[in-house]
């Protein structure tokens, strides 16, 4: 019996019996469109994939980076100093187990698979390699990306899995986090066929993840003690605490979402409202700082009110804290935000990574016309980058609200992806779609 609700199979289940049940509940979900009883963490992931209108016949998994940017993904990774650890906490297992170990970035993409030689080699034929992109969207159910997607250690078995070539497969994955901010590092997995599933395997990864975590924490310590530049001490509402200077202690999402939101290491995210994601957004923009006064005549035009835009940045910082300075008013070095990183990509000619960090338009909601300025500026930018390079990284475009109807790029990507690309069906009715509804 298996109490965890994170953990797929216990001690005693038969895991032959245990598939092929859960292969009768895929399809009565997915072949037949029935209601089917499983986990409460797999069913979330599942509604994800048909909110998202995922078809585990179509979707297959992505390639995030080429080598030459795996390469760099790697070297720039800060798991890098850790894998020695992780190595041996899992590797050994991995290798007598018939398992592999897995090391993947925060948005998803493979950077280390190391383990059994005959795993490995079933791991190609899922597209289970270094470079391929793991989250939810793009390989459907699977421990790395509904690790990612709700930030815990999760075990997945057999048919769990969204996609029906994952099936022979379980895995184990824990998210890994920056031991002061908090910040998600990436994930670390251990997978490998279903009759070696066992569910101590998650305790193992979870494991895992704090001696990276702890790993890393001694390196920061260190670096500390020797008086690096790179960390110094930052006062804030809540008392005085060390912490890399540039490094994220909170992370705020203005892309692909119908609203703003804000994280901070061990809180869930938090909405803001339409106008309170303008202010971060222009402040964003506006990397000097805007007065009250220039705040004022971005949001409301000539017309506006001071008084009224400094009871919003009240509100505002009563949500966010010292995320937003003021005299005169300006986003905090700590607080990383999606919008200035793909900016900052953009500006220094990195399309892939900038392309990579997309996920949508900048606030589609709003009006106000240098949020619409940069919103455009960007969706055309990222639009160039898609369109000349190759097929995934047109449906990586396809895949935003900016790009979902775009019929040139449909076109494009039909003209450029081999013909048995699994996406080229799916791209023909969305061309169809969208012809049928110009038409209309």
């Amino acid at each position: 019996m298996v109490h965890d609700p994170f953990v797929a199979v216990g001690t005693s289940t038969d895991l032959l019996a245990h598939a092929t049940d859960l292969r009768r509940r895929w399809d009565d979900r997915f072949a037949d469109g029935h209601d089917a009883r499983v986990r409460d963490v797999i069913a979330d992931s599942w509604t994800r994939m048909a909110g998202a209108g995922l078809d585990p016949e179509q979707l297959r998994p992505t390639s995030a980076v080429d080598d030459d940017l795996l390469e760099s993904a790697r070297r720039h990774s800060p798991l890098r100093w850790c894998l020695d650890d992780l190595r041996g906490a899992l590797a050994s297992m991995a290798q007598d187990a018939e398992h592999i170990m897995v090391v993947a970035d925060p948005v998803g993409t493979l950077l280390w698979i190391e383990g059994h030689g005959r795993v490995l080699d079933q791991a190609r034929s899922i597209d289970f390699v270094p470079g391929m992109n793991w989250t939810e969207r793009s390989a459907g159910t699977n421990a790395i990306g509904t690790a990612l997607a709700i930030d815990h250690a999760v075990q997945v078995f057999s048919a769990e899995h969204f996609l029906p070539e994952q099936h022979p497969w379980w895995c184990s994955a824990a998210p890994i986090h920056h031991p002061l901010t908090g910040e998600l590092l990436g994930i670390v997995d251990l997978s490998g066929p279903q009759r070696t599933a066992h569910p101590h395997s998650l305790a193992l990864v979870d494991a895992a993840a704090r001696i990276a975590e702890q790993t890393l924490r001694q390196r920061v310590e260190r670096r500390t003690a020797g008086g690096d530049p790179a960390v110094a001490s930052r006062p804030n509402r809540h008392g005085r605490g060390h912490v890399l200077t540039g490094g994220p202690t909170a992370r705020i999402d203005l892309l692909a979402t119908h609203h703003a939101t804000m994280t901070r290491p061990g809180h869930a995210p938090m909405a803001l409202t339409l106008r309170q994601g303008e202010v971060v957004a222009l402040l964003a923009i506006h990397r000097d700082g805007l007065t009250a006064e220039q705040l004022t005549l971005h949001l409301y035009g000539d017309r506006g009110n001071p008084v009224t835009t400094r009871a919003l940045v009240s509100r505002l910082r009563d949500v966010v804290g010292d995320v937003v300075t003021t005299r005169p008013y300006r986003l905090d070095d700590a607080v990383r935000v999606d919008l200035q990183t793909v900016r900052q990509l953009l500006a220094r000619g990195d399309g892939a990574a900038a392309l990579a960090m997309y996920r949508g338009p900048l606030l589609p909601q709003s009006e106000v016309p240098d949020v619409e300025r940069v919103r455009t500026e960007i969706d055309l930018a990222v639009r160039a980058i898609a369109l000349r390079a190759g097929p995934d990284a047109i449906w990586r475009w396809l895949d935003t609200a900016s790009g979902t109807d775009d019929l040139e790029a449909i076109e494009r990507f039909l003209a450029v992806a081999v013909p048995d690309d699994v996406r080229v069906p799916a791209a023909r009715v969305r061309r169809d779609a969208v012809r049928g509804r110009w038409q209309a």
